[in-house]
């Protein structure tokens, strides 16, 4: 079996991270999506490079409860996308 989505609890919110495919410019890309107060908040790399799939398949691999937990550590205490972009955005090391 493929897998192509994992899902990940961290800090009160729940992480999904999927591979995806844009048929257009065909690129890949590793999305790593939250909900905040009803909204979905997607962030990732986009890969555009000779053998993208594998690169694509590493990095999908390679995220872990570690790297959920390091993602959603600065959104603790946003409850707007507002808030949750400002804390991404933030140059700050808690």
């Amino acid at each position: 079996m493929e897998a192509w989505a994992k899902l990940f609890e961290s800090n009160g919110r729940q992480v999904l991270v999927t591979k995806e495919y844009d048929d257009e410019d065909e690129s890949h890309k590793l999305s790593v999506a939250i909900r905040i107060d009803g909204a979905q908040l997607s962030l990732g790399p986009v890969i555009r490079c000779e053998g993208a799939d594998e690169v694509l398949d590493r990095v999908f691999n390679a995220f872990d409860q570690e790297s959920a937990d390091n993602f959603t550590k600065k959104l603790v205490g946003c409850e707007t996308v507002y808030e949750a972009v400002k804390a991404i955005n933030s140059s700050e090391d808690e």
